[in-house]
C-alpha cells in the first residue's frame, strides 16, 4: 500500500432520515409503509418500528423534539397494555381497548393533514388570484340626459370636496425678483428685504425671500439678521 493511500481518510457514511412534522406523521408513514389501514391496524409492529426509528435517530446524535420521545413512552405503555391481559373495563362495561385512542388520534390527524393539503393546493387570494374590483357593468353615458350627467358630477364633487385644494399660482417671477435685487445693490451696499417688494402682498414677499436665498447660494449677497423676527438685510459681497 502506498503511503498516500494509507493517509487518505476513509469516506464518511451518511445516513439521511426522512423528516416528519410530528410523531403522528411518523406513525402514519409507518402505517402506509406496511400497507396497514387505520380500521384494521396491527399496533405492535408499528410501535416496534417507531421505537426503532427513535433509537436509531438518538444513536446518530439526531436531535429529536420532546413530542417524539413523549410518544415513544406512550407507545411503550400501550404495547405493555396489549401484551399483558387486563381485567379492566371501560365505562358501560365495554372491554378496555388501549389502541382505540391511538387509532382515533391517527384518524383525526390524517383528516386534518389531508384538509391542509387540499387548502394549500387551492389558489390563494392576492397570491395566485387578484380581485377585479367592482362587478358592476359600465353604463353607456351616451343614453343619459344632461340632467343625469350634471347630477352625477355634483355627487362626485360632494364626495371629493374635502380632497380639493385651491392652488394659487405664483404671479411673481423669481428671476425678475433676482434682477431687481441685483439692480438695487448696484448703488447700495445693503437693502432690507421689505424694501425690495413694491406691494404688501405676502406672495411678493415670499418671492423676494426665495430670490434672496438663491443669490446667497450663488455667493452674490449675504443675508444678515440681528435677532429673531428682526429685519432681514441683503448685503452685497
Amino acid at each position: 500500500m502506498l503511503p498516500a493511500e494509507a493517509e487518505r481518510p476513509a469516506p464518511e457514511f451518511i445516513l439521511r432520515l426522512p423528516e416528519f412534522e410530528g410523531p403522528l406523521d411518523l406513525l402514519l408513514y409507518l402505517i402506509e409503509k406496511n400497507r396497514f389501514t387505520l380500521e384494521n391496524l396491527e399496533v405492535c409492529p408499528v410501535i416496534d418500528q417507531y421505537l426503532h426509528y427513535v433509537e436509531q435517530a438518538r444513536s446518530l446524535d439526531v436531535s429529536l423534539a420532546g413530542e417524539f420521545l413523549e410518544m415513544a413512552s406512550y407507545l411503550i405503555w400501550l404495547k405493555s397494555c396489549l401484551l399483558l391481559p387486563s381485567a379492566e373495563s371501560g365505562e358501560g362495561g365495554e372491554d378496555f381497548n388501549p389502541a382505540r385512542e391511538l387509532k382515533e388520534m391517527l384518524i383525526a390527524y390524517r383528516a386534518i393533514r389531508q384538509a391542509s393539503l387540499d387548502l394549500s393546493a387551492r389558489p390563494l387570494l392576492m397570491r395566485d388570484k387578484f380581485p377585479r374590483g367592482s362587478s358592476q357593468q359600465e353604463r353607456d353615458v351616451a343614453s343619459l340626459s344632461i340632467g343625469a350627467l350634471l347630477q352625477a358630477v355634483n355627487a362626485i364633487r360632494a364626495r371629493t370636496r374635502k380632497y380639493v385644494m385651491d392652488v394659487i399660482a405664483n404671479r411673481f417671477d423669481i428671476q425678475g425678483m433676482i434682477e431687481r435685487i441685483e439692480a438695487i445693490l448696484l448703488n447700495r451696499r445693503r437693502v432690507a428685504l421689505n424694501d425690495v417688494v413694491k406691494t404688501e402682498e405676502r406672495m411678493e414677499l415670499v418671492g423676494a425671500f426665495v430670490a434672496a436665498l438663491e443669490l446667497s447660494k450663488r455667493c452674490i449677497v449675504r443675508l444678515v439678521q440681528r435677532g429673531l423676527f428682526s429685519t432681514i438685510y441683503l448685503m452685497r459681497r
